[in-house]
């Protein structure tokens, strides 16, 4: 009999009610969950990020949601290992891991692995971010390529996080990042998955982006930013820079109204929708229909028998 963790992995594009799935099974199951969303880790922006709300809490114990500072910088080797020890904790206690989010290459680096990078050293970590801030991406980015050309030709001159991630790993290691990738990937755990692929019509998936938009708004969107941005978040750390978020700052500063504000938010999410279907079709595991529990909860009682 194997020994690794069972782990059932709900996944499907933003706005498919994956975290409703997610509680139910974990109730039927007996099972805590696991976030794996990228802005979902954030403090203070649950209305922007769809965060859990509070009777999902209330229901079952969640890991890894909303326990990073704005600022702080989570890449999906961090995660992978700290979900890994959550999922190891939640097996030994004799519960069922459930994998919920919608960032892909996150549970890719989880359950199938990316090549070991080590992580930077915090001067590397201050003397490319000093960099980036006085010269700036471009001129950072024609750096990285004279040192390591096969990145930065998959980067855009104006992706500074990215950049920056590459730079930091030279100046710590003195090897380029693209180096790293080409070494054999390492799973940050060895399970037995069961990913669960939530299908649904682009044209509802549309019409549930625009509804949930509209919840967002009247639930204090704008109010949320202009709090994270008075507590002295900077305007550029990673969450306020995503399409949820980048428009209502420019709402804040006059430059947009609120109608604009919100078409740009949920154009943002339809185009990350697309990316999202995109990588579904060529992921494996069940594709069930967006809602179907009982049909969800058949093929988990299954894959937990067998």
């Amino acid at each position: 009999m194997s020994t690794k963790p069972r782990v059932i992995c709900i996944m499907g594009p933003t706005a498919s009610g994956k975290s409703d799935m997610a509680v139910e099974l974990a109730v039927r199951l007996g099972g805590q969950i696991v976030n794996s969303d990228s802005m979902q880790v954030y403090r203070y922006l649950p209305i922007g990020t769809a965060a859990p709300d509070a009777s999902m809490y209330a229901a079952v114990r969640h890991h890894l949601f909303e326990y990073r500072m704005p600022d702080d910088e989570c890449d999906a080797g961090t995660w992978a290992r700290e979900a890994a020890t959550r999922i190891r904790a939640i097996a030994d206690e004799g519960l069922i891991p459930i994998v919920v989010g919608g960032t892909f290459f996150w549970v890719r680096a989880l359950f199938e692995g990316l090549s070991e990078i080590p992580a930077a050293s915090a001067e590397a970590r201050r003397s490319v971010a000093a960099d980036i801030g006085a010269r700036g991406s471009v001129a950072m980015h024609a750096e990285l390529a004279s040192i390591d050309p096969l990145t930065a030709s998959r980067l855009e001159p104006a992706d500074s996080q990215r950049i920056g991630r590459a730079l930091e790993v030279w100046r710590t290691t003195g090897v380029a990042l693209s180096e790293f990738h080409r070494r054999k990937p390492v799973p940050a755990i060895e399970a037995d998955v069961l990913k669960i692929r939530l299908c649904v019509d682009r044209e509802v998936l549309y019409d549930r982006i625009n509804q949930r938009l509209a919840k967002m708004v009247s639930r204090g969107l704008v109010d949320e930013v202009r709090a994270v941005l008075e507590m002295g978040f900077s305007r550029d750390c990673r969450p306020l820079k995503s399409s949820s978020f980048e428009p209502v700052i420019r709402f804040l500063d006059g430059l947009i109204y609120l109608d604009a504000m919100s078409g740009e938010i949920a154009q943002g999410h339809r185009n990350y929708a697309k990316r999202q279907l995109t990588w579904l079709r060529r992921e494996s595991g069940i594709a069930l229909a967006a809602g179907d529990t009982g049909a969800a909860l058949e093929s988990a009682e299954k894959f937990l028998e067998a």
